[in-house]
């Protein structure tokens, strides 16, 4: 994997004992997770996909009904998928404004992954006025919490033979064309939240290209620029 072209906004002011709350997003394939684990090895201060337990939802779901209550009108059939992925972002949130102890916090299926997904996935139910509602919430809510967003990406020629390598994975039965068609309709979605995020306020995404290169490299290369930007030194184009 290679960092090809970066562009970094100012360190935003934050608390001294709040961590750097970095986002890796991208495709199926892509690399998130191995880059997310490698991180988690070279960097002991850094957290990498926290953990929410079942009482931890369970918990917050008094908190929700409005919410819950508000994105169905106009009714248009129970939306439960979106309900668990609504209830997911709330308890991140908390999580993000809670976490003291780690200098780094990464998601790698967090609150970018989880939008986009709302997107791919919603079709007519969620193209309602209290569901555009809680959106615009949503987005100027990571828009604040949002130190870095890393678009990782890498050609459909090299993500299809990654993901038939997968075992047990859907891909597997799937299709060159219906590959390719969901490939495109996440990489719309994230392109779609990303730049909504940046209006409403998030830094500008680093591009990481993960067609060829080693994922430690990449993971090197990606910490120093975290570590800089911790430091107040900010970033500039690779």
């Amino acid at each position: 994997m290679t960092i090809v072209a970066v562009r970094a906004d100012p360190m935003r002011s934050r608390p001294p004992d709040r961590p750097l709350v970095v986002a890796l997003v991208g495709v199926a394939g892509v690399g998130k997770s191995s880059l997310a684990g490698a991180l988690a090895r070279l960097e002991p201060e850094a957290r990498v996909r926290p953990r929410i337990t079942w009482w931890q939802y369970l918990a917050n779901v008094p908190a929700m009904l409005p919410t819950f209550l508000q994105i169905h009108r106009p009714f248009r059939g129970v939306l439960f998928k979106e309900m668990k992925r609504l209830l997911r972002l709330h308890v991140l949130h908390k999580l993000v404004r809670e976490t003291k102890d780690c200098g780094i916090l990464v998601f790698d299926e967090g609150p970018v992954y989880l939008l986009a997904r709302i997107l791919v996935y919603g079709e007519r139910r969620i193209q309602t006025k209290g569901f555009e509602d809680w959106w615009r919430r949503a987005i100027a809510q990571w828009a604040a919490e949002l130190d870095v967003i890393v678009w990782l990406d890498a050609p459909d020629g090299v993500l299809g033979p990654r993901l038939r390598n997968r075992p047990l994975h859907p891909f597997v039965y799937t299709g060159d064309r219906s590959v390719q068609a969901l490939l495109r309709a996440y990489r719309d979605a994230f392109a779609r939240v990303i730049d909504e995020l940046v209006a409403a306020g998030a830094p500008h995404p680093w591009i990481v290209s993960t067609a060829r290169g080693s994922v430690d490299r990449t993971a090197y290369e990606l910490l120093a620029r975290l570590q800089a930007l911790r430091e107040g030194a900010g970033g500039t184009p690779a």
